[in-house]
């Protein structure tokens, strides 16, 4: 087995030479040039001036891969404190390695929450799967735009939270008692000492990066964000 491995080796070193590649090719690990970042990024789905009525389709109809005809649902969960404004979408389970990749200041003491959902039977019983959810005032929303950089928000293990500026210590510190079971009603709110610091969601579409659009008043002003989780069509 040992001249084997060698042999195979010794082929695999030649074949890179012919092909003017470096030893350590397949094995170096490196970060994307900028090129190769642009080309793994997805194709957004979302894009400025888009309506609140696109963005979270209240009562819209939509066809499943296996042909079922479900309805939007609108969801809604106790607004968030936020005495300074601040708020941040994050993914608790992995802030620890991804940090907190969209934040946004918020006019405003307190923020409502909902979300458009799909309620399906399954073998295991009710589903609700978050297509959408948006924290902030959609009344006062004049437009929409995505976010700068096309930042989004990073899911890695499976949940998502919207959670005050201020209070984002406190949402990691009950994640691990908050995800199990993932939230089953498709939007949760989570509650420390009296007040609602964060909303826990169901991402639809699991582990992902999901693009985030802001809600800007007539002033320009950002009012609301939103995030989409790829379950509505777009």
């Amino acid at each position: 087995m040992g001249d084997e491995l060698e042999w195979y080796a010794a082929v695999v070193a030649d074949i890179k030479r012919s092909a003017g590649l470096p030893d350590d090719w397949g094995h170096a690990v490196g970060p994307l040039s900028a090129g190769e970042e642009v080309e793994d990024r997805p194709v957004p789905l979302l894009r400025s001036g888009m309506t609140t009525a696109e963005l979270l389709p209240y009562g819209g109809t939509v066809r499943t891969p296996g042909g079922a005809e479900l309805v939007v649902e609108r969801l809604v969960s106790a607004p968030i404190r936020t005495p300074h404004g601040a708020v941040a979408a994050l993914d608790p389970m992995s802030l620890e390695w991804q940090g907190i990749d969209v934040r946004v200041e918020l006019r405003g003491e307190e923020q409502p929450v909902e979300a458009a959902v799909l309620r399906r039977e399954t073998p295991a019983g009710e589903r609700v799967t978050c297509g959408a959810a948006v924290v902030g005032r959609l009344e006062r929303v004049a437009d929409w735009v995505t976010m700068p950089g096309d930042l989004r928000l990073s899911i890695d293990k499976g949940c998502a939270a919207f959670v005050a500026g201020d209070r984002v210590d406190d949402l990691v510190e009950l994640a691990g008692e908050l995800a199990w079971p993932y939230v089953p009603d498709g939007l949760r709110p989570v509650e420390v000492d009296g007040d609602v610091i964060g909303a826990w969601v169901d991402p639809g579409d699991g582990p992902y990066g999901y693009e985030a659009m802001i809600g800007r008043n007539r002033h320009g002003m950002p009012v609301a964000l939103l995030v989409d989780f790829h379950v509505l069509p777009r």
